[in-house]
């Protein structure tokens, strides 16, 4: 080879190289960018989801209090329909009125965990630590609340609702019937469920609370880093 063909040769080499790493380097800053693009809305999407889980904390708030106040309600059904006294009729009225149809459960919101799983963000968060406290949450915790909030309701309006004992067209005048074997019935239908479901629900509100404020610190802890 002469001199002359080896310097068109390391030439030719030369730009072939450059050619090469302009192309390489040319996709590896499109694929930074939308690595960086992906990231970005991944960032907008979990910041709607931390707005939803403060939300739901408010609600936990909301329902726990309202069980609470229920608690209270079925005590005094339970003393005073075991009494053989006569029962106030419109404090009874008022108490057979409230856990009937004021009662309320969680349903805490999904759209934005919805929506993330739907459009592969969780993976562009580069988070697994948090992305695997969020799965637990509302894979888990959230279904299960869903479900027990919902044989809530549904052993509540068998109880009451379905029961022959209350007056419902007289509440206020006339709350119960004289029929003793019935009385006895519904107050056993309220004292399980004052039992079984308003007192343990309202705990298990308030023990999956203290999983979504977990959540909602992680959550906060790395919007505030990225």
């Amino acid at each position: 080879m002469t001199r002359e063909r080896g310097v068109r040769w390391l030439k030719w080499v030369s730009e072939f190289v450059l050619l090469v790493g302009s192309v390489y380097l040319g996709v590896y800053l499109e694929g930074a960018s939308q690595r960086r693009s992906e990231h970005g809305a991944a960032l907008v999407a979990l910041s709607q989801l931390l707005g939803e889980l403060q939300e739901d904390v408010r609600d936990f708030d909301r329902i726990i209090s309202i069980q609470d106040s229920l608690d209270i309600d079925y005590t005094n059904l339970r003393r005073w329909l075991s009494d053989r006294r006569p029962y106030p009729t419109d404090s009874l009225a008022g108490a057979l009125y409230r856990v009937s149809a004021e009662n309320s459960t969680l349903f805490p919101r999904r759209a934005s965990w919805t929506t993330m799983v739907a459009g592969n963000q969780l993976v562009a968060l580069e988070a697994p630590e948090l992305v695997l406290r969020l799965g637990q949450l509302y894979e888990t915790i959230y279904d299960r609340i869903v479900y027990d909030g919902a044989l809530y309701d549904q052993n509540l309006s068998a109880a009451t609702r379905g029961s022959t004992a209350t007056r419902w067209q007289s509440l206020r005048s006339e709350p119960l019937s004289g029929n003793a074997a019935e009385v006895q019935h519904l107050a056993a239908a309220l004292e399980f469920i004052h039992l079984t479901w308003n007192v343990w629900y309202r705990d298990l509100l308030v023990e999956f609370r203290g999983n979504v404020v977990d959540a909602i610190s992680m959550v906060e802890e790395y919007l505030a880093a990225n």
